[in-house]
């Protein structure tokens, strides 16, 4: 009875603010965006005809006979108006069918900015280990629940579960899990909100590090009021490393060892921070020779990609002979259909693009003008000794492609999570992000494919490790780095 009275009074207090209860609920939010079953369907036709023509790797990995009938599916489940939210539920699961990384499905502008500026959401960070979810960072109101608590429930519902579904309902590349997982504990909350709903309280039940269970209705915050716990408890900031003028390529070297982080391959990112990753190289496997190191580590742990011309540059300094990046690289159009429908340039994408980065070859358009397709030299300091690459889940998109095509030349020893990415094609490069017109659901859709240059099994998985480590909860509550722990005892063993 208290806590239903607890409730009652926090929703009224909530009903004083610039939003309505009803808006601070998320399904409730958008009940003023309703669409009609005509609606729903006219959507879904857009959709589907809109990533059978634009997107470039539709099904590789689902045939066209089962994605139909997915849509049918999706399609026969509506038969009556619902709202806009509702409906972005529904067809998230066709992110299982696609399979691919870089294309996401994104509710209506409006509940995500609700989300960003005033929905009350779930305070923690949370970690998932061992099929247990933990709190990582208790960010709520509430000091007194400690870090390391496993979650046992939300609203409910078993917590475990409720992190599986959301990370099934996540991106990925193929069958690949690490990708969706990492991604959906950096998340969580987020997701939760447009996945399941938004609530003034979390009813929880926690189990602490002393085996003491705990029923305490969590208030939901704003991400505002988490940012602010977390920097007051944490000395932590909240921000990622992209909006840092952190340095984005490091190198150490001790004795014989040398580290190179990397922590993006992205041109734009580097030069941000005024760096250049052609000149970082050289200069960095000149002091790696002067110093005769025997033991080069690359860390490439949430590296989630970039250009493929900074990865060609490393490769270089890698290989021995000379290699060829891409079999191929192609469109399946040089038009995007209906481009009032897409936030790009009409201008742009269906005049300049086409005009001077497309050329028809058969049913397909090569993209003109790629590094990767053309023969690259060795480069001048070529680094002969021993490669530990550091990957997680994280490590995606131009990472995964330098990955796969370091572990086919047999170059490295792998260290960490599988990669988060294909090991033999990648659908990104140029993206579209669709608004459908009744229910403005978003869509990112990637249009180039990039068959890489390897001759791996088709497993529809990123690079697996040769060493499967990674973080438990007590690691990431304590600081430490089992990957880099792992690597530097592996080499100790070796120079015995």
């Amino acid at each position: 009875m208290k806590n239903i009275l607890s409730v009652f009074c926090l929703l009224l207090v909530l009903a004083e603010n610039s939003f309505s209860q009803a808006e601070q609920t998320g399904s409730a939010f958008l009940k003023k965006y309703t669409v009609t079953v005509k609606e729903i369907k006219e959507d879904l036709q857009i959709l589907k005809r809109h990533l059978e023509t634009v997107q470039a790797g539709l099904y590789t990995y689902t045939s066209k006979a089962k994605m139909d009938q997915v849509f049918d599916d999706i399609e026969a489940s509506v038969n009556q108006p619902i709202s806009s939210i509702e409906f972005y539920r529904k067809i998230v699961p066709l992110l299982q069918h696609i399979k691919n990384g870089h294309t996401n499905i994104m509710p209506h502008l409006a509940y995500e900015e609700a989300i960003n500026n005033s929905f009350t959401l779930f305070p923690f960070d949370v970690y998932f280990d061992k099929g247990s979810l933990y709190v990582l960072k208790n960010n709520s109101a509430n000091p007194s629940i400690k870090e390391g608590s496993v979650i046992k429930s939300i609203n409910g519902e078993d917590a475990s579960s409720i992190f599986k579904e959301l990370a099934v309902k996540s991106s990925r590349d193929g069958d690949n899990r690490t990708f969706p997982e990492m991604v959906t504990t950096l998340e969580f909350n987020k997701l939760y909100s447009k996945l399941k709903d938004v609530y003034p309280i979390y009813k929880t039940k926690f189990i602490t590090p002393k085996n003491e269970l705990l029923d305490i209705p969590v208030k939901g915050l704003t991400l505002k009021e988490i940012a602010e716990n977390k920097l007051k408890r944490y000395k932590d900031d909240g921000k990622w490393w992209g909006e840092t003028n952190n340095p984005v390529l490091k190198l150490k070297i001790n004795n014989d060892i040398a580290t190179m982080e990397i922590r993006t391959f992205s041109i734009y990112y580097a030069r941000r921070v005024k760096q250049k990753f052609k000149r970082f190289f050289n200069k960095a496997f000149d002091k790696i020779e002067e110093a005769n190191v025997k033991h080069l580590i690359i860390d490439l742990r949430y590296n989630g990609g970039g250009d493929e011309m900074p990865t060609i540059e490393l490769l270089s300094h890698l290989l021995d002979k000379p290699f060829t990046f891409y079999k191929d690289m192609y469109t399946i159009t040089n038009k995007v259909p209906n481009m009032e429908l897409y936030d790009e340039s009409k201008f742009e994408m269906n005049f300049l693009y086409p005009l001077f980065k497309l050329k028809r070859n058969g049913d397909v358009y090569r993209v003109k003008g790629i590094p990767g397709m053309k023969e690259v030299q060795p480069s001048k300091s070529v680094y002969k000794e021993k490669v530990y690459v550091l990957t997680n889940g994280l490590s995606f998109s131009a990472t995964g492609e330098f990955a796969s095509f370091l572990k086919n030349a047999d170059r490295a020893m792998f260290i960490g999570e599988e990669v988060g990415g294909n090991t033999n094609q990648n659908v990104s490069g140029t993206t579209v992000t669709l608004t459908l017109p009744n229910s403005k659901v978003r869509i990112r859709i990637p249009m180039e494919l990039f068959k890489l240059n390897v001759s791996h099994e088709k497993t529809n998985h990123g690079v697996i490790p040769d060493y499967y480590v990674r973080p438990s909860i007590t690691d990431k509550l304590t600081g430490k780095d089992p990957e880099m722990d792992f690597v530097l005892n592996m080499i100790k063993k070796t120079n015995k």
